[in-house]
């Protein structure tokens, strides 16, 4: 047996079209959940007659502001990515997330990428090819097409398993 180990071929990668969408959806997600939160947070302020929560929204500053677009980006993209490997954008348009080695990656290596997000002009180092951002180089992951995935990884293993019919010796 064969102790060759798969890793991700480029042809494989997400286009930087689908990236961009994947952008696109994710952020407009990502605005649905922090309004969401919002409203469900301003009824908790309703219903116990708490009005310090109603005035916090009221009277919030773009300081703020910001800091819970960011504490919703990391929970948005830690959540999905944790525990399904994808996310709204990547479910549109059939990506996931994998390690190197097409694997789902560990909870450790989302948390890296969904830290490095937060690098300032990090959209500006998908310029290239294959498109490989900051936030999959440093956290050593990749998007991919997930039925391109599954036909490379079914190809790579039905090339190892040649010449191992043990019933043939």
């Amino acid at each position: 047996m064969s102790n060759r180990q798969y890793t991700i071929p480029d042809e494989i990668i997400a286009s930087n079209r689908q990236r961009f969408v994947n952008v696109v959806i994710d952020y407009v997600a990502r605005l649905g959940l922090t309004f969401v939160i919002g409203m469900i947070a301003a009824m908790i302020g309703v219903l116990t007659g708490n009005e310090e929560i109603l005035i916090f929204f009221q009277n919030i500053t773009r300081i703020q502001e910001l800091t819970i677009g960011l504490v919703v980006l990391l929970l948005y993209y830690n959540v999905f990515e944790i525990f399904f490997g994808t996310t709204v954008g990547k479910l549109m348009t059939k990506t996931v997330v994998v390690d190197e080695y097409g694997e789902k990656p560990t909870a450790n290596a989302v948390l890296i990428r969904s830290l490095c997000r937060l690098i300032p002009f990090e959209f500006f180092s998908f310029f290239g090819t294959p498109c490989v951002g900051w936030h999959d180089s440093l956290s050593k992951t990749y998007v991919v097409n997930k039925e391109d995935l599954r036909i490379s990884k079914e190809l790579f293993h039905s090339f190892e398993q040649i010449g191992e019919n043990p019933e043939a010796l």
